[in-house]
């Protein structure tokens, strides 16, 4: 059956009865960023936007556990277990899986060896730029996939247009992040954001604007010639990078759980494409319900259990061990270290991944997504 999971050969049966929803009408608006969405109206209307922030912070440090740490493990999964045997034979695999993080490793590696925390910080800030490309290209994801399910399709030139839109609303954030040097500190290393200049702003809500509206008519003039919409879900995501991104709708309270409704999305396409994926396969493997059903089971726990304890171990277990026992400067370098290196690591790598993961001619995309 381990080579049946790495061939990835679709039951028939299956793709034909695929459904339009990725798991159920609901879930999937609420999981994309309809819940976010929800929650920034109640926040940005209902809640001082000076309120104390203690409780909310505590509440997505420990979500961070269930949700935020798993769904970045559940990319190493796709790739370094799903993908092993391309690993070293399709260009894109070596490139995210081995020649990638050995390039990240080993910049932060030599940092570290030549004792130059400067240098080390300059991997926070690309780490919030690749960060910031991935909510973008994840939200374009979620749109044409949920769209597509739907028979709602993009020609490339309106994926393009898409696209030109989602843009300025990273840069929005990353703007607004850099007006000014300042050092801030990451898990005890300083890093300085960089003195753009205040006229970018203003240039980039010009786009923004501009690119929005044509989107808009993009959507209206295929509504008037076809009928047809994009759908709750990918309205519900677009929606849902603006609460999430755009400066004028920051929210104290509601910041927090900007990552954690970011991997709630990320999940909900991964527990659609394995939920799909081990369905097929107990079809292949038996014509018995109940042995069905227990294959099922057995690998979808096994998959949960796997992301769940990974995600504890690279987040929390391993990095802390290693900043109690590890020997180094830490009047230069500060008291965690390890945790630094990790999170950083794992954030940056993790857009690497789901850059040649999450293609459309990846062969389990097309047969169970």
């Amino acid at each position: 059956m381990e080579q049946a999971v790495a061939a990835i050969r679709p039951h028939a049966s299956f793709k034909a009865s695929k459904p339009r929803d990725l798991l159920s009408p609901v879930l999937d608006v609420l999981l994309i960023g309809g819940a976010s969405v929800v929650l920034f109206t109640l926040a940005y209307f209902g809640v001082d936007k000076n309120a104390d922030t203690t409780q909310i912070s505590w509440a997505a440090f420990y979500l961070a556990f269930a949700v935020n740490n798993p769904h970045f493990m559940a990319s190493y999964l796709l790739l370094y277990r799903d993908k092993r045997r391309e690993l070293l034979t399709t260009p894109r695999f070596f490139w995210a899986g081995v020649l990638a993080p050995t390039l990240i490793a080993g910049y932060m590696a030599g940092c570290i060896f030549l004792k130059s925390p400067k240098y080390l910080s300059y991997a926070v800030n690309f780490m919030y730029f690749t960060v910031g490309w991935h909510y973008i290209k994840q939200i374009y994801g979620t749109v044409v996939v949920t769209a597509a399910r739907r028979g709602y399709y993009f020609t490339g030139l309106e994926s393009r247009l898409l696209k030109a839109n989602l843009f300025p609303v990273w840069f929005m954030s990353l703007i607004n992040g850099n007006l000014g040097i300042r050092e801030l500190m990451h898990y005890g290393v300083g890093y300085h954001t960089f003195d753009l200049p205040p006229w970018l702003m203003t240039v980039n809500y010009g786009f923004l604007v501009i690119s929005l509206v044509v989107v808009t008519t993009i959507v209206y003039r295929k509504w008037l010639a076809t009928g047809k919409l994009p759908g709750w879900p990918a309205c519900a995501s677009f929606a849902a990078i603006y609460v999430w991104y755009l400066p004028s709708f920051y929210h104290s309270v509601f910041w927090y759980l900007i990552p954690f409704f970011h991997s709630l999305q990320y999940l909900l396409f991964v527990m659609a494409l394995k939920k799909n994926q081990y369905t097929a396969e107990a079809e292949a493997a038996t014509a018995d319900a109940v042995g069905q059903r227990a294959f099922f089971a057995k690998h979808v726990l096994g998959f949960a259990a796997a992301v769940l304890v990974l995600g504890f171990l690279m987040f929390d277990g391993i990095p802390f061990m290693l900043d109690q026992v590890m020997p180094y400067d830490r009047t230069l370098f500060g008291p965690q270290l390890a945790m630094f290196v990790f999170i950083t690591f794992i954030n940056i790598h993790h857009y690497f991944i789901d850059n040649v993961i999450w293609r459309r001619d990846n062969p389990a995309l097309k047969a169970y997504l």
